[in-house]
């Protein structure tokens, strides 16, 4: 047991792909006599489904693809189809499961596709399914999951809030697109490409962003304001604006902004970058409060590294 406390604490001191260990599954130990792969994927460019198998189980199926591709077991079948109970029993066959091993074999693949169409996953693994004594035991297993139909499965959209942050659950009922990083600067930005660009101009320069956050086109003073508060509550080293006004007005952003440094005690420094509708008006307002704005947001960026090196 002390050993078991031991491990324990060890593995939740890890991180994984870059992610801390929240939790560990501990599980009998398993009188492994094979091993299998089996999946169910979705092949959305071909609108099919491919019901997936191998008896070299417990390695991962790409490295199967390349040094044994024989070794695999392939099927397509239409979503209107669903998984056939005959499909089910000659991919089984494939596999060399005969008697009652046949029929677990079978009810397993049709529980996968009852589980994949269940949440509408992209993937449903179990790697290795393993034959033991007693039979067919699933050691290990994976899902990945579709973002795109979260909104209609319920189950779905626990598991993603559980796994969120408290920033990202207040980014996600403002309905900010925001992804926390491991940086030094806050970004808000209007617009998926234009956010995705200034990161990269940052990664280019060896400069950390501390999130990705966009506020979308036509974003309200309410919208920039609560942007900012979010911003301001992960501490950076520095906020940069960057707005590209075209259904966003310069001027609204501005009055945000002013509003939100009047509000906020302690605020990191914040760069701003205004550039296109009512952008006069909105660096002139900046202006009487004693604030520069820039319209090119390179001089922007150099401002930035000017404050971290302060």
């Amino acid at each position: 047991m002390e050993e078991a406390i031991s491990l324990c604490k060890e593995f939740f001191s890890r991180k994984v792909a870059g992610f801390q260990v929240e939790a560990i599954l501990i599980e009998e130990l398993a009188q492994i006599e094979q091993e299998y792969y089996c999946s169910i994927a979705l092949d959305a460019s071909g609108r099919q489904f491919f019901i997936i198998a191998s008896t070299e189980g417990g390695i991962d199926i790409e490295e199967v693809s390349k040094t044994n591709p024989e070794a695999i077991i392939k099927e397509s079948f239409k979503l209107t189809e669903g998984l056939s109970q005959n499909l089910a029993k000659k991919v089984s066959k494939q596999l060399g499961f005969t008697g009652e091993l046949l029929d677990s074999a079978i009810r397993i693949f049709r529980k996968l596709w009852e589980i994949t169409k269940g949440v509408e996953a992209q993937l449903v693994e179990i790697n290795p399914l393993v034959l033991t004594p007693s039979g067919l035991v699933a050691i290990d297993g994976k899902m990945i999951l579709d973002d795109d139909t979260a909104f209609r499965q319920p189950v779905v959209q626990e598991l993603q809030n559980k796994k969120l942050s408290r920033l990202e659950k207040l980014a996600k009922e403002e309905g900010f697109s925001f992804v926390k990083l491991e940086g030094e600067i806050g970004i808000l930005a209007n617009g998926a490409g234009l956010t995705m660009a200034l990161l990269d101009v940052l990664s280019e320069l060896r400069l950390k962003p501390a999130n990705f956050l966009d506020v979308g086109g036509g974003a309200s003073k309410e919208r920039i304001y609560k942007a900012l508060e979010l911003l301001f509550k992960m501490n950076p080293k520095v906020v940069l604006v960057n707005i590209y006004g075209g259904i966003t007005r310069c001027d609204i952003v501005a009055e945000a902004i002013i509003q939100s440094l009047h509000d906020f005690k302690n605020t990191p420094p914040v760069i701003i970058r205004l550039t296109g509708t009512k952008d006069t008006e909105g660096i002139a307002l900046l202006k009487n409060e004693g604030l520069k704005a820039y319209e090119d947001v390179m001089n922007a960026v150099d401002r930035v590294k000017e404050v971290l090196k302060e």
